[in-house]
């Protein structure tokens, strides 16, 4: 009963992202239904189309069961820039959030491209692809870290619940191992695919999004994608180099910069006020 009770309430609770508020309300549900205390506690649900399943055990897995995602304001904004017969290529995919919704978005006759080195967070992300067969077609994931240069690198995470915050850099936070990954670089994988257009970039990989940007380059100057990245300024310290750089790496590459804000609203971003933490996107000239 209690069970039905819970599944019947997160499918509520799900739809309050239309209601400016609405996370409210789902954090009192997530208080009467605490997450379980034993690992893993799976739920498979249907949320504006597609099929998910999630471990609730985890952060990042009951983020998305109570709220239908982890995180909105880059879905907001995803929802506004991605068209149906565009490519749209995920880059640190984790089990698949922005994958499933870009499909959802660019439907059967376009393509996602979704890229996941952690072998047990692969599985996860290949389940989910495999719980919509619609878009069997449409979807390519690939077991493979993207960087500046091909060759192999040790993959980390932090002890704890939240399951999104695999790094190549370890660190005073990153620093339980996790598995050896293979690395390529985008632009040799558009090669290899042989991809006609790149729309829509998304990068969250946890301090790499410079070296993933350099490796992206013939890519982004050829295309002239939209770029969705994380920028957290601790991981960009970790992996050795500076936020300002990523910025300006853009900036030459001829983009407008925009923090995402709440509800996926965008402010203009100042160089010399660079939030420690930010979900940045960036529209080419």
């Amino acid at each position: 009963m209690r069970n039905r009770l819970e599944n019947f309430l997160a499918g509520i609770s799900r739809q309050l992202f239309r209601i400016p508020g609405g996370f409210f309300i789902v954090v009192l549900l997530k208080r009467i239904f605490p997450a379980p205390n034993t690992s893993p506690s799976w739920k498979t649900f249907r949320f504006r189309g597609m099929v998910f399943r999630v471990d609730v055990s985890k952060g990042m897995g009951n983020a998305i069961f109570w709220r239908g995602a982890h995180d909105w304001g880059p879905l907001f904004v995803l929802e506004r820039v991605l068209k149906k017969g565009e490519t749209f290529i995920d880059i640190g995919a984790n089990q698949g959030e922005y994958t499933l919704w870009g499909l959802r978005k660019v439907g059967p006759e376009g393509k996602v491209i979704a890229y996941e080195p952690s072998t047990a967070i692969f599985q996860q992300l290949e389940e989910n692809i495999r719980l919509n067969p619609r878009y069997t077609q449409a979807i390519t994931a690939r077991k493979l870290g993207l960087s500046d240069r091909p060759g192999t690198l040790k993959l980390y995470t932090k002890s704890g619940i939240n399951e999104g915050v695999n790094s190549m850099f370890p660190s005073a936070e990153h620093d339980v191992f996790l598995n050896e990954i293979e690395l390529s670089t985008l632009d040799s994988e558009v090669r290899r695919l042989g991809l006609k257009r790149v729309d829509c970039l998304k990068i969250d990989v946890e301090g790499a999004e410079l070296p993933v940007l350099n490796g992206a380059e013939q890519t982004i100057k050829k295309h002239k994608p939209v770029i969705i990245v994380e920028i957290n300024q601790s991981s960009c310290k970790a992996a050795g180099y500076e936020a300002l750089e990523l910025l300006q790496f853009l900036e030459n590459l001829h983009y407008n910069l925009f923090t995402i804000g709440l509800r996926g609203k965008l402010i203009p971003l100042k160089k010399d006020a660079i939030p420690e933490f930010s979900n940045t996107i960036a529209f080419p000239v």
